[in-house]
């Protein structure tokens, strides 16, 4: 997200109208001084911004639902050139919609994205989101898994990385009863 290589946690091209922008959210890190999370993301090479989030899941939301908002800056400023993309070269960055393996490797768990543990009317539940990856069968589809407890695993899907992930949050929310932004804590509850 600036000079120096960094690990992306979501990676993505998104249609924006009749242009396409890169999406690059960065794994986010622990901000020792406030003990909170901040996660970096960029829209179309365009300078990085930094969302802040209670915990890990928190910070990538945050960072997913201003999106919106740094495509139109971008998107204000005009188109970038080669000079204001990012200086990460080109072959160290994973390449989006690739997914060696078969259909059922696909759709295995696989890396974890985040992890955060809810309070519901039934109790806790432990939510995880798997990293999202591109469907060998469907090449417009990406999946995201995840986990409730270790007793509901299913995906969510889009035509993106970031898509899919937000599909994946409101899955939850939905099955859970939970309101749709759920990583984001509440003003009440603080959770």
């Amino acid at each position: 997200m600036n000079s120096e290589p960094v690990e992306l946690a979501i990676a993505s091209t998104v249609r924006d109208g009749d242009r396409e922008l890169r999406i690059e959210i960065a794994e986010p890190q622990q901000d020792h001084t406030t003990r909170g999370w901040r996660c970096t993301y960029r829209v179309e090479g365009a300078r990085a911004h930094v969302a802040h989030g209670p915990d890990r899941l928190a910070a990538i939301y945050a960072a997913m639902i201003d999106i919106p908002n740094a495509a139109a800056r971008a998107g204000s400023v005009g188109r970038p050139t080669d000079s204001d993309r990012s200086r990460v070269p080109e072959g160290s960055r994973p390449r989006v919609g690739t997914y060696a393996g078969s259909a059922a490797q696909a759709r295995e768990f696989g890396p974890h994205l985040a992890a955060r543990a809810v309070h519901t009317a039934e109790g806790p539940v432990v939510i995880a989101l798997g990293r999202p990856r591109q469907d060998p069968d469907r090449p417009y589809t990406y999946l995201c898994p995840f986990r409730i407890d270790d007793r509901t695993e299913a995906f969510g899907q889009g035509m993106s990385e970031v898509h899919a992930v937000m599909s994946a949050i409101r899955g939850v929310g939905a099955i859970l009863g939970i309101p749709l932004d759920w990583p984001m804590p509440s003003p009440s509850t603080g959770r």
